[in-house]
């Protein structure tokens, strides 16, 4: 939906209604949290020597994400390099996940005004984020392990309400008029809402919510088949203790998203902050625990096709080369008046978003498993070690001081 957004969004026909498709931007924020609290919380805890380092957790996320995003990026970068020395100067940033840290902003001699989130391959702005999330996730999902479905719901609830809060501040520039700010200020308190952390914890705390709640009323102890405590060794679907709204979720919340594009379009651009920033939740969560639970006719006719399990494996690819891709046709064979170039995108997105896959992300991954398994260490395992070694150095000249 959001490639449509992005590559057709202008179109006539499709303009009145691309908005809904832009919205789903979240349910990467939203996916990642349940997906890796689940992870957590599907297990017993971890002490000691068999807990992972911040820094080793965060090495083996983005073993899994950053091969792809890095060849985007030079992809990105080979065709279509910066332009200003500010463009160069964010360059490193991206390389490092760093761009939408910040909203770092500048205005152009031009009058233009460019912002790093969105420079080179701007897509990959959501990897940024997640990076800074993946840092709070084991603390998040230790504070939810023993938490109550009625605490879990309600901290989603104030998830989503908290998404008008953003329509507050965003919409018509309210915070930065308030704040004095000029157009420069006011763009960077619209990047700061739609590209950084601080517009999209709250659908990531929901996430990891979600996962506690689908502890709570899909899964039981594997050996026991009790309900899931501290001592639980594995756990096991039980998608028949699940409320029938869950386990039915794909199709309700579909049925809800339909609902909203008839009779909701008319609000949409006018509350785009409050969309775009969580208001989305109570459809995506549906869908995600239905999914989850996989009793829902979708999830099990659908979404567990050989098609979209294709679909599933370079959906990733997809999102990150979209615009790679096009700017190379557009840079190639034009675009606005190639009306042939525009109808065989998506083909040709899917056939180059499964050579990448097949090629380039899944050999890194197998490689990084046989590395595992051998027990071989790399340049990034010097370099973790050496941080570590210097941030317990630090930490014990800091009590020795004290």
């Amino acid at each position: 939906q959001i490639v449509c957004y992005h590559m057709y969004g202008h179109k006539e026909a499709f303009s009145r209604y691309a908005t809904w498709f832009a919205v789903w931007t979240q349910l990467f924020f939203l996916l990642s949290g349940f997906v890796l609290a689940y992870a957590e919380l599907a297990k017993p805890p971890k002490t000691g020597n068999s807990r992972l380092s911040l820094l080793r957790y965060v090495r083996r996320r983005l073993t899994v994400i950053y091969p792809a995003f890095f060849l985007a990026l030079l992809l990105r970068v080979t065709y279509h390099p910066g332009k200003t020395p500010f463009e160069w100067s964010m360059l490193p940033l991206h390389a490092m996940l760093m761009q939408s840290w910040l909203p770092i902003c500048i205005a152009t001699e031009s009058g233009s005004i460019t912002c790093s989130p969105w420079l080179f391959n701007g897509e990959a702005w959501f990897l940024s984020v997640l990076l800074i999330f993946w840092l709070f996730l084991r603390p998040l999902a230790e504070m939810f392990r023993q938490r109550s479905l009625t605490f879990c719901s309600v901290t989603i609830v104030v998830c989503w309400i908290w998404s008008y809060v953003y329509q507050i501040a965003g919409n018509h520039n309210r915070l930065a008029s308030a704040l004095g700010f000029g157009e420069l200020g006011s763009i960077i308190v619209m990047v700061a809402i739609r590209a950084t952390p601080i517009g999209f914890f709250n659908v990531f705390i929901a996430g990891v919510a979600a996962a506690r709640i689908f502890i709570v009323v899909a899964t039981k102890d594997a050996d026991t088949g009790g309900s899931v405590s501290l001592e639980t060794r594995k756990v096991a679907l039980a998608a028949t203790n699940a409320p029938k709204v869950l386990r039915y979720g794909c199709c309700v919340g579909y049925i809800i998203y339909a609902g909203m594009v008839a009779f909701l379009t008319k609000y949409i651009k006018s509350h785009y902050y409050f969309f775009h920033n969580g208001g989305m939740l109570p459809v995506m969560l549906l869908v995600l625990l239905g999914a989850a639970i996989g009793t829902d006719p979708l999830a099990v006719w659908v979404f567990r096709s050989k098609p979209f399990m294709v679909l599933g494996r370079i959906s990733y690819l997809q999102y990150l080369m979209q615009h790679v891709l096009q700017g190379w046709i557009a840079f190639t064979f034009g675009w606005d008046n190639n009306p042939v170039a525009q109808a065989v995108f998506i083909p040709a997105l899917l056939v180059f978003s499964y050579i990448c896959q097949r090629w380039v992300e899944k050999p890194y991954t197998l490689y990084q498993r046989w590395r595992l398994e051998k027990g071989v260490r790399g340049c990034d395992d010097v370099v973790i070690e050496r941080l570590e070694s210097g941030f317990a150095a630090t930490a014990a000249c800091l009590r020795c001081s004290r």
